[in-house]
C-alpha cells in the first residue's frame, strides 16, 4: 500500500531550488534586457533609412529643416533625430500635439509617451570618418548637417536615444549619410580599425547595449 511522505521538502532541498532559480534569473534577465534594447534600436534604423530616402529625392540642396524631405517619425519615438548639432531648434513632443517651428533641424524624443525622458539626447559621433572624395570636397565631417552647393551636395544625419534605460551612460547613436565612408565607431572600439559603410546604410556609431 502506497504511503505518503509526511515530511515534505527539507530545508536543503528548498535552498537548492532557490539557488537554481537565482542562477537562471541571473542569466536570463540580462539577456532579456539586451534583447529588449536591441529591439528598440530598430526604430533608429528604420527612421534613418526613411530620412535618407526622402533627402535623395532632391536634385538640388534642400532647406535645412528636418521635415523638408517629408521626415516625420511616428509618435512614441525613443530617439531624437538630428540634422544639426547642436540643434538650432527642435520639434517639441512633450504634449499631445507636437510644437513645430520653421527652423527645426531636430526632432525630440516623445516625452508625452515617455515622461521623464530627455527631449534631446547628445549624439556620440564616430571617433573617425573618411568619406569619399565628393563628400570630403563638400566639407562633410563627423557632425550632422547639409554640405556643399545646390548642384553638388551631401548630408549626414544622426539619431540618439537611451535604449537600456540607463541615463548615466552615453546615448545609443546611429548615423546615415549620402556618401560611402570608412567609419571608426566610438563604442565598442575596434582598435582604430575603420568599417566600410555604404550610403544610406544606418550604422551604430555608439552602441548603448554593449557600452557603458
Amino acid at each position: 500500500m502506497f504511503r505518503r511522505n509526511p515530511h515534505g521538502f527539507t530545508l536543503i532541498e528548498l535552498m537548492i531550488v532557490v539557488a537554481i532559480i537565482g542562477i537562471l534569473a541571473a542569466i536570463a534577465i540580462p539577456n532579456f534586457i539586451r534583447f529588449q534594447a536591441r529591439a528598440r534600436q530598430s526604430e533608429a534604423n528604420s527612421n534613418l533609412k526613411t530620412l535618407f530616402t526622402g533627402l535623395r529625392t532632391f536634385s538640388k540642396r534642400p532647406h535645412s529643416e528636418i521635415r523638408v524631405p517629408g521626415f516625420a517619425p511616428e509618435r512614441g519615438n525613443r530617439y531624437s533625430y538630428h540634422m544639426n548639432e547642436p540643434c538650432t531648434s527642435a520639434e517639441d513632443r512633450s504634449d499631445i500635439d507636437p510644437v513645430r517651428s520653421s527652423t527645426d533641424d531636430c526632432i525630440e524624443a516623445d516625452r508625452f509617451k515617455f515622461p521623464g525622458m530627455p527631449g534631446l539626447f547628445t549624439p556620440i559621433p564616430p571617433t573617425g570618418v573618411t568619406w569619399n572624395s565628393k563628400a570630403t570636397d563638400n566639407g562633410m565631417d563627423r557632425a550632422p548637417g547639409l554640405f556643399g552647393t545646390d548642384e553638388n551636395w551631401d548630408f549626414f544625419g544622426m539619431a540618439a536615444g537611451d535604449v537600456d534605460n540607463d541615463s548615466s551612460d552615453t546615448a545609443d547613436t546611429w548615423i546615415v549619410s549620402s556618401s560611402d565612408g570608412l567609419v571608426t565607431p566610438a563604442c565598442p572600439t575596434t582598435g582604430g580599425v575603420s568599417e566600410p559603410v555604404s550610403a544610406g546604410e544606418p550604422y551604430n556609431a555608439n552602441n548603448d547595449v554593449n557600452c557603458k
